[in-house]
């Protein structure tokens, strides 16, 4: 049976925005956009586990795999943590007691699976997968989302990607916990934000955006918890700020982002870019940016431009992690300007 993924949408009779809110017409389009990219299939034996991992962080808990062997449709989720494969064998490794995933070397196609250190722990932290959930590994042994975030904090590494991590403990640590590495050195989430706001952006995956969500997620997360705006927070508020105005300035005539990142301004040359870099920028600011700064003018016109590539053009046309970080930029505005 063909999965649905719900929205809840907003009043059809609203025909003309307001201040502060998405215009109607924009809003049924955003929605199609969604399901267009939800509806696109997912199977055991033609999407990689990187792929499906993509789908889970654009569509959290709603979203099917169907699995060749059992030729039934099972939860992403649950496929990735107790069935998905690599090479024939289960994706998790039991090494020395740990829930392992290979990740990107060398000479291998290790990144089919995991392409960033805990990237994977991210989406599962992202779609708000308890800590007991369990992970099945090739082994037999079943370990829980709790161990893999121990072996995160275990092997943490000041140089290593942050963005990924950030959300995982920002998710799953009290932000006042320390925590202590192999190194010997102890952290909390506020000790690796220090770290993360440091760095150019423009260095990381992707040229940054991935990097940007994951601050813009943690500090979201600690001011819900009644966290005070100052000293690192603060500076994270102010580290994201420099980069939307960045983005402003290299946004195109017609909304898209550019296709340079935080280089310099650069048009989009294809659908596929456009929707990549676009929907990658989007995805970021739709939590670095406040409800209201989502419904101004120049965002609106970013939407727009990104949802009419997504219309135009059948989901084949675009990269697996642009159209599902798209997905997830639209599906994450529409929950925040509701």
């Amino acid at each position: 049976m063909k999965a649905k993924f719900q929205l809840r949408l907003l009043s059809v009779t609203t025909m003309v925005a307001t201040a502060g809110e998405i215009p109607q017409s924009l809003v049924v389009r955003m929605d199609k956009a969604i399901e267009k990219a939800h509806a696109r299939p997912l199977q055991s034996d033609v999407n990689t586990p990187w792929v499906v991992m993509h789908a889970v962080v654009a569509f959290e808990k709603k979203i099917e795999v169907l699995d060749a062997k059992s030729k039934k449709k099972i939860n992403a989720i649950d496929y990735l943590t107790r069935s998905a494969e690599f090479e024939g064998k289960l994706i998790y490794q039991d090494v020395e007691g740990v829930p392992t995933l290979k990740t990107r070397g060398k000479g291998d196609k290790s990144f089919l699976v995991q392409d960033h250190v805990d990237q994977f722990l991210f989406a599962y932290a992202d779609a708000g997968i308890p800590l007991d959930h369990e992970i099945i590994s090739r082994s037999g042994t079943k370990f829980t989302v709790a161990d893999k975030l121990k072996f995160t904090q275990k092997g943490f590494r000041e140089d290593q990607e942050l963005a990924w991590t950030l959300v995982a403990l920002a998710t799953y640590v009290p932000f006042g916990k320390k925590w202590q590495a192999d190194s010997g050195k102890k952290y909390n989430t506020e000790d690796v934000m220090r770290l993360a706001i440091q760095r150019d952006p423009r260095r990381e995956t992707e040229g940054g955006p991935h990097h940007l969500y994951g601050i813009a997620y943690a500090l979201q997360k600690y001011l819900a918890q009644g966290g005070k705006l100052t000293g690192t927070w603060k500076d994270a508020k102010k580290y994201l700020a420099k980069y939307v105005g960045v983005s402003k300035r290299h946004q195109q005539e017609d909304g898209a982002f550019s296709a340079a990142g935080f280089y310099r301004s650069l048009r989009p040359r294809t659908p596929r870019y456009l929707v990549s870099s676009t929907g990658h920028a989007l995805e970021w600011m739709s939590i670095a940016l406040s409800p209201e700064e989502l419904t101004e003018d120049w965002v609106l016109k970013a939407i727009e431009r990104l949802v009419t590539d997504m219309e135009k053009f059948p989901t084949e046309v675009f990269s697996d992690g642009g159209l599902y970080h798209a997905a997830h930029a639209l599906r994450r505005i529409r929950e925040a300007t509701e």
